[in-house]
C-alpha cells in the first residue's frame, strides 16, 4: 500500500496551494451550521488545534435522525511508524478556519482551514482542507491538498478521509461498485469500490438516518482508494486511504471525495417493539422500505461520478491535478516515423547518372567558351 506511484507530469506541475483563494466576504469560522440549498450541516473542529468534522444534516420536513455522521469527513494521514492502516493520524487545523460563499455564481458555501503539517511517508507535508457545500442541498465535496515545502522528495506518503456513519451496528451497504445494487445484507465496502451507498437499517428508537452516497474517484486515476476500515455489515467506520506518488520539492497534489445526502419520506412505522425489531425484521431495512427506495435513487444517479464534471470541479484551478479523479499519463516510446515508399533506397544509380550529366554539361559549356 505504501509503494510510490508514478505521478502524471501535469498533476505534479501545479505548485502552491490548489485550494481556491479564499473568496471575498470570508468570515472566521470555527463551528456551527452551514446552510446551502435548504440543508444545514453541523460542522465542528475548524478551530486552531482542533480536528475538523461534519456531524449532522438538517432539512425541513426530514423526520429522521440528523446525526448522519459521528465524526465524519475527517482528513487523515498515515505516519511512517503507524502500526497498521487503521492507525491513522487525525489532521488538525493549524489556525481558525473560514467560511465564505463561493466566488462564482453557484451559491455554494465553502469552509476551509490550513492543517498542521503531516508527518507521513519519509517526510513532512504542508496540508489544507476545504469542504464545499453545494447549493443542491445534498452534495458536500471534501478536498485535501498537500504540498512538499522541503528541499527533498517525499516518498510513501498516505492521506485520506475517515468517516463514521453514525449508524452503529445498523449500518448497511445498500450498493457499491463491486457489490452492485442491491448489495447483500453482509456486504461491506472493499478495495475496488469507487462509490458506495450506506443506510441505517434500524436504530433503537426506529429513527432512520439519511442515505449517503460516497464517491471516491475513478478507476483510471493516478491513485485509487484503498480501504483500511470498511462500512457495511453492521460496521459504521470507513477509512479510505490514498498512497501518493513521490512528491518533488515545491509540488502540490490533492484528493477529493464527494458525499451526497438522500433524504426521504418515511413509510408508516411498523408496529414492532424496538427490542424485537431486529429479530422480526431482518433484513432490517424492510422496517422503512423508503430507505431502500432512496438507496436505489442514489444508485441510479451514480453516473454523475464517472468523471469529474465542470460543476463538481467548480473552484478547482486544475481539475486534472486531482490525483484520484484524473487519468494516469503513461508516456509511450515515440514511434519512428514511417517514410513514404518513394524508392529512396534504390535512388543511388539515378543520382550518379545526374552527376555525370552535370559534369558533361559543364565540359560542353567550357569548350564553347574556348571556341569563342
Amino acid at each position: 500500500m505504501r509503494a510510490p506511484l508514478a505521478a502524471s507530469g501535469l498533476a505534479l506541475a501545479v505548485a502552491g496551494s490548489l485550494l481556491v483563494a479564499t473568496p471575498a466576504v470570508a468570515a472566521p469560522f470555527v463551528d456551527g451550521g452551514i446552510s446551502a440549498g435548504g440543508t444545514t450541516w453541523r460542522v465542528e473542529g475548524l478551530g486552531a488545534g482542533q480536528q475538523p468534522e461534519i456531524k449532522e444534516a438538517q432539512r425541513p420536513g426530514w423526520e429522521g435522525n440528523s446525526f448522519t455522521f459521528d465524526q465524519g469527513v475527517r482528513p487523515v494521514s498515515l505516519a511512517a511508524d503507524s502500526t497498521g492502516p487503521t492507525d491513522v493520524d487525525l489532521a488538525e487545523c493549524a489556525a481558525d478556519g473560514d467560511l465564505s460563499p463561493a466566488a462564482d455564481s453557484t451559491g455554494d458555501q465553502i469552509a476551509s482551514c490550513e492543517l498542521s503539517p503531516l508527518e507521513t511517508g519519509d517526510g513532512t507535508l504542508e496540508a489544507a482542507l476545504e469542504w464545499r457545500f453545494f447549493d443542491d442541498g445534498a452534495t458536500v465535496r471534501a478536498r485535501m491538498s498537500v504540498t512538499n515545502a522541503t528541499g527533498d522528495t517525499v516518498s510513501g506518503a498516505t492521506i485520506g478521509f475517515r468517516d463514521n456513519y453514525y449508524q452503529d451496528t445498523d449500518t448497511r451497504l445498500g450498493a457499491s461498485t463491486t457489490a452492485g445494487h442491491p448489495a447483500a445484507e453482509d456486504d461491506a465496502v472493499v478495495d475496488g469500490d469507487l462509490l458506495w451507498i450506506t443506510y441505517a437499517a434500524l436504530d433503537a428508537t426506529s429513527i432512520e438516518a439519511p442515505v449517503i452516497l460516497t464517491a471516491a474517484g475513478t478507476a483510471d486515476s493516478t491513485v485509487t482508494p484503498q480501504m483500511a476500515s470498511s462500512a457495511g455489515d453492521g460496521g459504521d467506520l470507513q477509512i479510505t486511504l490514498y498512497a501518493l506518488p513521490d512528491i518533488e520539492p515545491g509540488d502540490t497534489v490533492e484528493v477529493v471525495h464527494f458525499y451526497v445526502w438522500q433524504f426521504f419520506e418515511f413509510d408508516e412505522v411498523n408496529p414492532v417493539d424496538a427490542a424485537d425489531a431486529r429479530a422480526n425484521l431482518e433484513p432490517a431495512a424492510l422496517f422503512v422500505p423508503s430507505a431502500l427506495a432512496a438507496v436505489e435513487t442514489a444508485w441510479d444517479a451514480r453516473g454523475r461520478f464517472d468523471t469529474l464534471s465542470d460543476r463538481d470541479a467548480a473552484g478547482i484551478a486544475e481539475p486534472s491535478a486531482v490525483l484520484n479523479w484524473n487519468a494516469v499519463d503513461e508516456p509511450s516510446d515515440p514511434a519512428e516515423p514511417e517514410l513514404a515508399d518513394t524508392g529512396v533506397e534504390n535512388a543511388w544509380p539515378l543520382t550518379a547518372l545526374a552527376a555525370i550529366l552535370v559534369l558533361c554539361g559543364a565540359g560542353i559549356i567550357a569548350l564553347r567558351r574556348r571556341a569563342a
